[in-house]
C-alpha cells in the first residue's frame, strides 16, 4: 500500500519546496517514520546544491526522530510505536560492523547515498510530477511529515517524552560527530589542550564534550564573531576560551594559540570542523610535537593538507580523518541522551526551533550565522 505525505524536496537551482510526495509498499527491512522534528545539517545545505554524493532531486534530512508507523515483513530490531531518533546506516554484517566500526561500514555509500532501494527501484516519487526522487539520504530522507528508512537507521530511545524526542533528532548526525570525535577517536587525559576550529553544531558538541575531560585548556576558533557571540556563555567552561581569527594570516593564528597551553609548547589537539586547507595547515602548525590533527568536516572536494611534509616528520605528528566521530549511533545517541539527562551534555542549547513549514527563515538564520542548529518541528 503506497503513502502520500509531505517533504522537502531539492531541485536546484531552486530552494527547497514542500512537496507531495508517494512512497511505495514497504520492503522487507523499511520502516515508516511519523517524523516529529528534523534538524539542518550544512550537508542537508551541499546536497540540496548539488554538491553531494547523492545528487537532486532528493528528499534531504538526515537528522530526524519520530514514532514508528509500520514496519516492513523483515524488521526485527522496532515495532510500531517506538521512538526512534534516525542516523546513518550501516549494513550490521560487514568485518567493520562486527568490530563495532559501522561508520567505516563496507556498504556505507550503498546504503546512504544510492539514493534508491538495493535492487535499483525507486523508494519515492513526486506525486504530481510522477518523477522518481532520490531517498534514503543517510538511510533516511528525514525531512518530511512522514519517512520511509532503512531499519539500520533507527535508533531505540526508549520512553522519552514528545518534546525531548524533538530535540534529541539533532543528535543523528552533526552532534555525535562532534561529541564521538572527543570521546571515541582522541580520548584526551586530563590536562590536554585542545583547539576546535569551526564555531557551528559539530565544533560546538566537540567543545561540550571537550569540557568533561578536565582539559589544560579548549579553544574554540572562528572567523566570524557573530558565530562566536551567539554561543550561551553557560555552557563555556572555566578552562575555554572564545578566539575569533578573522582577518588573521595562518601563522598569526598558530602563533596565538601555543599562547594559551603550558610554556606555549602548542596544542595536543586541532580538530578541524570545517574541511579547509588553511584551517588544516594553521591547526598542525599550532600543534606539539607528537600532537594529534583530526580533520572532521570535509569541506570541498579539492582541499588538500598543505602542511609542510618536514614539519609534519619533525614533530612527529598524526593526522587522522573521522566519519561520524566513529560512533556506532545505537551506543553512541543513547549515551549522549543520557549525559544529557544528567545534566553533563547540555546540546539543547545549541538549539533552535521553527515550524516545519518555514524551512527558508531556518536557512535564512544559519547563513547569517544566527543559530548553531535549527529544528524544523513537525
Amino acid at each position: 500500500m503506497s503513502i502520500e505525505t509531505e517533504a522537502y524536496v531539492a531541485r536546484p537551482p531552486c530552494p527547497l519546496t514542500l512537496e507531495k510526495v508517494t512512497y511505495p509498499a514497504l520492503g522487507s527491512h523499511e520502516v515508516l517514520v511519523d517524523i516529529v522534528a528534523a534538524s539542518i545539517c550544512h550537508t542537508d545545505i551541499r546536497a540540496a546544491a548539488g554538491k553531494f554524493f547523492l545528487l537532486p532531486p532528493l528528499i534531504v534530512g538526515h537528522e530526524g526522530s519520530g514514532y514508528v508507523r509500520a514496519v516492513g515483513p523483515e524488521v526485527t530490531y522496532v515495532n510500531p510505536g517506538d521512538a526512534v531518533v534516525l542516523a546513518f546506516a550501516s549494513c550490521m554484517k560487514c568485518r567493520r560492523c562486527e568490530r563495532a566500526q559501522n561508520a567505516y561500514c563496507h556498504k556505507l555509500v550503498p546504503l546512504n547515498f544510492g539514493g534508491k532501494r538495493d535492487d535499483g527501484s525507486a523508494v519515492v516519487t513526486a506525486s504530481e510530477k510522477g518523477q522518481e526522487v532520490n531517498g534514503f539520504f543517510f538511510g533516511q530522507s528525514s525531512m518530511a511529515r512522514v519517512a520511509m528508512v532503512r531499519e539500520e537507521s533507527c535508533v531505540k530511545v526508549g520512553d522519552v517524552s514528545r518534546e525531548d524526542l524533538q530535540k534529541a533528532c539533532s543528535l543523528g548526525c552533526g552532534i555525535q560527530t562532534g561529541a564521538g570525535t572527543i570521546m571515541n577517536v582522541i580520548k584526551p587525559p586530563p590536562g590536554s589542550s585542545i583547539a576546535i576550529f569551526g564555531g557551528g553544531a559539530v565544533g560546538m558538541s566537540a567543545l561540550l564534550a571537550a569540557q568533561l575531560t578536565n582539559p589544560g585548556c579548549v579553544v574554540l576558533i572562528d572567523n566570524l564573531q557573530a558565530k562566536l557571540d551567539i554561543i550561551p556563555k553557560s555552557i563555556l567552561g572555566p578552562n575555554t576560551h572564545l578566539y575569533n581569527s578573522g582577518n588573521k594570516s595562518n601563522d598569526e593564528i598558530a602563533a596565538e594559540l601555543r599562547k594559551y597551553t603550558l610554556d606555549e609548547q602548542g596544542m595536543d589537539y586541532a580538530l578541524d570542523c570545517v574541511g579547509n586547507e588553511n584551517v588544516l595547515i594553521t591547526g598542525h602548525a599550532a600543534l606539539d610535537q607528537l600532537g594529534t590533527l583530526v580533520t572532521i568536516g570535509s569541506g570541498a572536494a579539492s582541499n588538500v593538507a598543505g602542511y609542510s611534509l618536514a614539519q609534519h616528520l619533525q614533530k612527529g605528528i598524526l593526522h587522522r580523518g573521522t566519519h561520524q566521530g566513529d560512533s556506532v549511533p545505537r551506543i553512541m545517541i543513547p549515551k549522549l541522551l543520557g549525559m544529557w539527562k544528567e545534566g553533563v551534555f547540555p546540546f539543547d542549547k545549541l538549539l533552535t526551533e521553527f515550524k516545519f513549514e518555514d524551512m527558508n527563515k531556518a536557512l535564512e538564520d544559519v547563513h547569517m550565522g544566527k543559530v548553531v542548529k535549527p529544528v524544523l518541528v513537525v
